[in-house]
């Protein structure tokens, strides 16, 4: 089994845990918008034997109506290249998955989820700081990987 993870953001990305490897993938952006057929080709590419788990978009405090409406609509297309890879997948709230995956570890925000998913993953080594958010989608993704084999019960 292959479980991939999906931060849909435009700055987010699309992890996909397999043998133990991670495999780390930024969101597809064409001239700054949301390249649909390479989220499709993306996610086609890895369906068989696989799983997805993606965090459920929600407003936050103090964004924008603009940045919200961009945001729900790459969740949006998740969905749907999803659907049309025909990949199981399970919604999951923010608070969820967070409070599972960064219980005990040091820190705050997008570095303690860095940090953990270092830890889980040595293998995943960024070589750009704004690569550190890409953390989201490997957590998502292992969050889905126990999920699947009980341990989150």
């Amino acid at each position: 089994m292959r479980y991939i993870g999906i931060d849909p953001g435009k700055s987010g990305s699309v992890s996909l845990i397999a043998n133990e490897l991670v495999h780390v993938c930024p969101t597809p952006l064409c001239e700054k918008e949301y390249d649909v057929a390479k989220m499709y080709e993306m996610l086609d590419d890895i369906k068989n034997d696989s799983f997805c788990i993606i965090e459920r978009a929600q407003a936050m405090p103090g964004q924008g109506t603009v940045s919200m409406f961009t945001f729900g609509k790459g969740y949006g297309l998740w969905l749907m290249a999803l659907a049309a890879c025909k990949i199981p997948f399970q919604v999951i709230h923010s608070r969820v998955w967070t409070r599972k995956m960064l219980d005990g570890a040091p820190g705050e925000g997008k570095e303690r989820a860095y940090l953990v998913a270092r830890r889980l993953f040595p293998n995943w080594d960024p070589k750009l700081k704004k690569e550190h958010e890409y953390a989201d989608s490997i957590l998502l993704a292992e969050y889905g990987r126990r999920l699947n084999i009980g341990e989150d019960k």
